[in-house]
């Protein structure tokens, strides 16, 4: 009869994509639990119950581990915007407004994603692949983008939405429920075809 390690072992080498999500799952919950410091190999093997040589086979180094965990969370912005762009009937603007929903959606800061996006987030400055990931996605979109996604007046939405989140993240709410609301319908406003300064 096997041992449960090895049945363990045995049911990883089945199921490598099963175990790569694993090993994100148990960064993720480092990453946002104790920040971006504590993100070890060995506290995300410790994390996932895998060897470390089983979690080398899938991130060699840290960085390909990090690197990983920002494009995973990345993926789910992109889908969120990538919905909210499609239920938007307004074409002029719809990137840049999206944005806005996503990031300035009250109900984002509570969830674990965006903790973990923000840890990252904080840690580009030293992670210069986080950087070009995240610039490469931005200019992705700026390149699908209308005359507003690419104006000053988008990039302005565009960075106080940055702003509201990043604010909520590590500040908490400072803004009352109607000024906030009220902040983000202007913001809204000046992404709309009749908006004009």
């Amino acid at each position: 009869m096997l041992s449960a390690m090895n049945r363990e072992t045995q049911h990883r080498k089945k199921d490598p994509t099963r175990l790569y999500r694993r090993l994100l799952e148990a960064a993720a919950m480092i990453a946002g639990r104790d920040g971006i410091a504590a993100l070890s190999l060995n506290a995300v093997a410790s994390e996932a119950s895998v060897s470390k040589g089983g979690l080398l086979h899938h991130f060699p180094n840290k960085q390909a581990l990090i690197f990983a965990l920002f494009h995973r969370l990345l993926a789910i912005m992109e889908q969120a915007i990538v919905e909210l762009m499609a239920a938007d009937n307004i074409a002029y603007g719809r990137f840049t407004r999206a944005y806005l929903r996503y990031l300035s959606d009250p109900n984002l800061t509570d969830t674990h994603e965006s903790r973990q996006l923000m840890v990252l987030s904080l840690a580009m400055p030293d992670e210069p692949v986080l950087r070009q990931c995240w610039r490469d996605w931005i200019l992705n979109h700026l390149a699908q983008g209308d005359e507003l996604d690419n104006s000053h007046i988008g990039t302005l939405v565009r960075y106080s939405a940055d702003g509201i989140w990043l604010s909520e993240l590590t500040e908490g709410r400072t803004m009352s429920v109607s000024h906030r609301r009220s902040l983000v319908n202007d913001l809204t406003k000046m992404t709309l075809p009749t908006f004009s300064i």
